[in-house]
Parts: C-alpha cells; sequence; structure tokens
C-alpha cells in the first residue's frame, strides 16, 4: 500500500514538473481554492442540517410537553369526576334508601362533564348495573363482569385502572351507536339497606377528545403522534386501522424500551427522529414521529442557492488564478530560456530583467553570477584539485618518517646485538614494505597488496620485540583483488602494538580478519591488551593526541579516518570497540570497489 502511495506520488510530482511552473501555480492555487469552498459549503450545509436537526428535536420535545399537559388535564378531570362520584356522591349514600338522590346527583356530575365523559356506573360485585348516568340500559347479553375494567378493578382494589381505547359494547345508547371509549374503573365500597358492599366504579372517558388533542398537534410535514401503553400497546393512531388490518406497521417494540428524549432511528428503511414523553397519571407513552427526509426536503432550495454561489465564486477565482500565475511565470519562463542559453554557451548571458521585485533581483544576480563563473570556473577546478593532492600528501607523510624512525632503530639495535640474520630478515621486510608503499606513487592498492604490507612490518615488530606477540591475518579470498587505499591497516597494528602489547607481562595477541558485508569491507585489527575507558576512546574520537607513552601517538588512528572519510566520505572511517582489561578492536569500514587501471592513475572519487 505504502509503495502504491509513493509510486503515485511521484506521477503527480513528474506530472506537474513536465506541464511547468505556470500550469503547477494555477491548478494548485485554483484546487485549493475550490477545496476550500468545497469544505466551507459541505461544513455550511452540514451544520445547517445539524442545527435545523436540533430545532426539530427541540420543537418535537416542547410540543409533546405541551400534549402531555393537555392529556393530563384530561385525564385530571376524568379522575376528578370519578373521585368525585365517589367520595362525594355514593360514599356515605345508602343507594337502595337514597337511589333517586344518588342518580341526580350523577346525572348533574355527567352534564357538567358532558364533553368528556360518555358513561358514568355503578355495578355491584356480582357485575350487575346499580345505575348509570345518562340512564343506558345493558345490551342484550352484556356480561359486565367480563370486561378487562371490571376484572382488574376487583384484583387490584386499591389502584385507579385505565383501559386502553376500545369499542362499547356493554351499554345501549339512544341512536344504537357504537363509541370509542377510554375506561377508568376502581374498586368501591357502597352501602344497600345499610349493608356494606364491593361494587366497582365505571367512568368513561370519550375517547375522541384525546384524539382530537393529538391530530391538531403539528409535526411538521409527514410527522405524527401516537399514543401507546407502557408494554407496548397501541392505544391511539392516526392510521390505527391501517395498523389493525395488519396494512402499516409501527415501530411499538422499540419505541417501548426507548427513555425519555428524542432518538434516531431506522424503520422499514426509513431514518426518522423519534420524541418521547410518559404521562405521569396513566403511564402512557406520548410518541412524535419525524422523517428526516422529509425535514430534510425544506433544505434543498437552501442548498441549491449555496452551490450556485459556491460554483460562481470557484469560476471567479479559477479566473483571477490564471492571470496572476500568467503574470507570475512570464517572466520566470524568460529568465529559464536565458539559464538554458547559458548551459549551453555560458559566454551567452542576455539575461531580461523583468517582472516584479524579486524576480529582477533574481535576473541581475544570476547574470552577475555568470560573468563570476567565467572568470573562476577553471581556476576554482584547478586549486580544489592541487588541494586534494596536497592533502592526500600531507596525510600520508606523517606515517612515512615515523614508521621509518622506529624500524630503522630496531635495526641498528639488532646488529649492535649481533643478531644479524634478524637484521637481515628486517631489512629484507623493510623492503617489500617500501616497495610497496611506493606502488608507483598511486595511492590505490589491492587489499591483498595492503595485507602484504601489513604482514611484512608484523615480521618487523615481531622481530624487534623478540616474540612479545603473536599475530594472525585472516583474509577473505573473495576480496583480496578489491581496491583499498593505502596503508590503512599499518597504523592501526602499530597503535596496537605501542599501546597494547608494550604493556604486557604476558604473551600478547593481535588478530587481523577482512570479510565482506553487503556492500562493504570490513577490517578489524582486535588485540587483548589492556583497552581503554570511555573517556580514552572519546579523546581518541576527538583526534587529540594520547601521550600515555614516548613511543607512537594517537596520529596513526587520526589519519586513518581522515584519509578514508577524504576518499569515500563521511559515511565510512574507523569504529573503536575496548574496554578496561579486555583488549580493543578497531573496524575499518571501506565501501567493496574493484581495481581498476583508473585507481593508478588518479585514485579513487
Amino acid at each position: 500500500m505504502k509503495r502504491k502511495i509513493k509510486q503515485l506520488y511521484t506521477s503527480i510530482t513528474q506530472f506537474f514538473q513536465r506541464k511547468g511552473l505556470q500550469f503547477t501555480l494555477l491548478s494548485t492555487f485554483t484546487v485549493v481554492s475550490i477545496v476550500a469552498i468545497l469544505i466551507v459549503t459541505v461544513g455550511y450545509t452540514r451544520q445547517f442540517s445539524l442545527k435545523m436537526e436540533e430545532t426539530t428535536r427541540k420543537n418535537n420535545v416542547d410540543l409533546l410537553a405541551q400534549v402531555n399537559l393537555n392529556l393530563d388535564d384530561y385525564v385530571h378531570r376524568l379522575m376528578g369526576v370519578s373521585n368525585t362520584a365517589y367520595y362525594k356522591i355514593l360514599k356515605d349514600a345508602d343507594i337502595a334508601k337514597n337511589k333517586t338522590e344518588v342518580d341526580r346527583e350523577l346525572s348533574l356530575l355527567y352534564s357538567a362533564n358532558e364533553s368528556i365523559v360518555s358513561t358514568i356506573a355503578i355495578f355491584s360485585s356480582d357485575g350487575q348495573l346499580i345505575t348509570s348516568s345518562p340512564a343506558n340500559q345493558l345490551r342484550e347479553g352484556a356480561n359486565a363482569t367480563e370486561e378487562s375494567w371490571f376484572k382488574q378493578a376487583n384484583e387490584q382494589i386499591e389502584n385507579v385502572h385505565f383501559s386502553k381505547p376500545y369499542v362499547d359494547n356493554l351499554f345501549l345508547t339512544p341512536n344504537n351507536t357504537y363509541h370509542w371509549v377510554v375506561s377508568l374503573s376502581r374498586s368501591i365500597q357502597i352501602i344497600n339497606n345499610g349493608e356494606v358492599e364491593r361494587g366497582v366504579l365505571l367512568v368513561n372517558m370519550n375517547f375522541s377528545g384525546i384524539e382530537k388533542i393529538s391530530t391538531n398537534v403539528n409535526f411538521g410535514e409527514g410527522g405524527y403522534i401516537y399514543l401507546m401503553t407502557q408494554d407496548g400497546q397501541l392505544l391511539y393512531h392516526p392510521r390505527q386501522q391501517l395498523i389493525y388490518s395488519g396494512l402499516m406497521l409501527e415501530n411499538t417494540h422499540n419505541a417501548s424500551k426507548y427513555a425519555e428524549g428524542s432518538h434516531l432511528e431506522t424503520f422499514q428503511n426509513e431514518n426518522r427522529i423519534v420524541t418521547l414523553k410518559t404521562m405521569g397519571y396513566t403511564g402512557w407513552k406520548i410518541i412524535g414521529v419525524t422523517p428526516i427526509d422529509q425535514m430534510q426536503s425544506g433544505l434543498f432550495d437552501n442548498q441549491l442557492l449555496l452551490w450556485s454561489i459556491a460554483l460562481m465564486v470557484s469560476l471567479l477565482l479559477f479566473s483571477v488564478n490564471a492571470v496572476i500565475s500568467a503574470k507570475i511565470t512570464n517572466p520566470l519562463r524568460q529568465l529559464e530560456e536565458a539559464v538554458f542559453r547559458m548551459e549551453q554557451d555560458l559566454t551567452d548571458i542576455d539575461i531580461p530583467i523583468e517582472g516584479t521585485y524579486e524576480i529582477q533581483h533574481l535576473s541581475k544576480t544570476l547574470a552577475t553570477m555568470a560573468q563570476t563563473m567565467q572568470r573562476l570556473m577553471k581556476d576554482i577546478v584547478k586549486q580544489q584539485e592541487q588541494l586534494r593532492k596536497k592533502e592526500m600528501t600531507a596525510l600520508q607523510q606523517q606515517i612515512n618518517p615515523h614508521f621509518l624512525y622506529n624500524t630503522l632503530d630496531s635495526t641498528i639495535w639488532m646488529i649492535e646485538s649481533g643478531r644479524l640474520e634478524g637484521a637481515i630478515t628486517m631489512i629484507t621486510s623493510l623492503a617489500r614494505l617500501f616497495r610497496i608503499s611506493l606502488s608507483k606513487g598511486s595511492n590505490i592498492i589491492s587489499l591483498k597488496d595492503e595485507i602484504a604490507h601489513v604482514q611484512s612490518y608484523l615480521q618487523i615488530q615481531e622481530i624487534r620485540y623478540r616474540n612479545k606477540f603473536e599475530y594472525s591475518i585472516t583474509v577473505d579470498p573473495s576480496i583480496e583483488d578489491a581496491a583499498t587505499i593505502k596503508l590503512i591497516v599499518q597504523p592501526l597494528v602499530e597503535n596496537a602494538i605501542y599501546h597494547g602489547m608494550d604493556y604486557m607481562y604476558e604473551e600478547g595477541e593481535i588478530q587481523i580478519r577482512a570479510y565482506r558485508f553487503e556492500e562493504d569491507i570490513y577490517i578489524d585489527i582486535e588485540d587483548n591488551g589492556p583497552g581503554m575507558t570511555a573517556e580514552q576512546i572519546t579523546t581518541l574520537r576527538q583526534k587529540k593526541q594520547v601521550t600515555t607513552r614516548k613511543k607512537g601517538s594517537g596520529i596513526g588512528f587520526s589519519n586513518v579516518e581522515e584519509r578514508i572519510q577524504l576518499f569515500y566520505g563521511k559515511a565510512y572511517g574507523l569504529e573503536v570497540y575496548s574496554e578496561p582489561d579486555e583488549g580493543t578492536l578497531i573496524r575499518i569500514r571501506i565501501p567493496f570497489q574493484p581495481l581498476s587501471e583508473e585507481d593508478f592513475d588518479e585514485g579513487i572519487d
């Protein structure tokens, strides 16, 4: 995935590079402008939609709160009728002796609440109608004891019970019509001929009042309100007949689990806002439904106007960007053409001075620079080449006198002590040493010759130190013909002898290993000498001279690292691994490069 993204980025970059600065400026400014306009437009549209949704939610909550107040008032009035009928008319009256008075007072109570009450009736415990107002008779075959409101009243005698809406088929009405009612029933004690009996007080509420309250609420286009019990049974719905006939469904099951407030839901592939409020007296749930699609349909005109403005602003910005990019890039294009002519012929420096102040200043500076380049180019190249050769010569000459002095000193000592054969061996090794050191004046030799040079040096030192140390050399045959700077191993071996073996009371050991890892060559010079502390390593790496002994110094380390980095760059050089009493390992790292004829003549760049 990252590779594909990188390839896409590279392709886009190359595309703009081919098209030029004017196209890049024009397209970049235009894209940025259009993206900014799109972000603002989409953000504003989204914010407006969210604000409208939030306002709709708040309005729905407020509307349901008002509906709840109206329905609570309606139910409260019904409960007031029930309380008045029981506590002020029936509780202390003997129905058998004062039936006329009871009937009259019930009739007056009914007349006062006729708008909300359809029937006030009193039944005995066995379901016999004792009295009612208006004075309706029971339908033939009607049995009050089978009604749910009657059973609830007798089962829970201390509570007031509300039924769900149903068609009243218990009482005969004057015009023999059927009415939708909600029954409020309660168990009461009645006095009949001085005896206290249990009965049931029934107050039927006209359901049309509830329907009117729910219908008159403006819940927006496509919105509606419905009522249900706590367990999800439908009480009222504007499409109640369609639901009962199975032609429509309502999400009452999920709605019964909602907490009060607004909720987002998806029902039958329709997104809608559902607002819920619970009535205090009855526990009924008032639910308002607002389809989001219908709510957002009013946003279309606003969005159309907004996107039209965004399109016009985008076109205007494109035109402005085209003019500005052309004005900026035309002088730059002329400057580019002048530079191209300079690349072909440095004597052609006819550079136009046009455009903005910055471009004019750039043109003048470029003309001055071209003139200076004409005058100094050859001198600079020559000076750099000479400086490089002088640096290499000076660095290499730091080794030769020092090493020659030590070797000749050892040879003189051996001759004076009568060890002629050892002296001959040392002189022979010294001859081989200088033959390789000279290398026909080349600074680049093969790794095989560099190791042979070190071996000659070790033979000399082994004789000089009277077998005080042993050495071993291991070279990977596959890298023997690789190119290397000469005299990079011997100074480090010299330091290992002077700073390591010279301190040893036991036999010392020096190991030289040359091997290849990936694209580099590593040469390890390891000894079992006293090692170095972290501070000594830091001092060595900072190229400060180490003066722990009169013989030798840290100049070999600095010399080798400077020459390696001069030839190969800062990525290559020396690494030091050492701890006190644990010996020292110095690792040379150079790139693997085959030896060529050019290396003999000019060295490696």
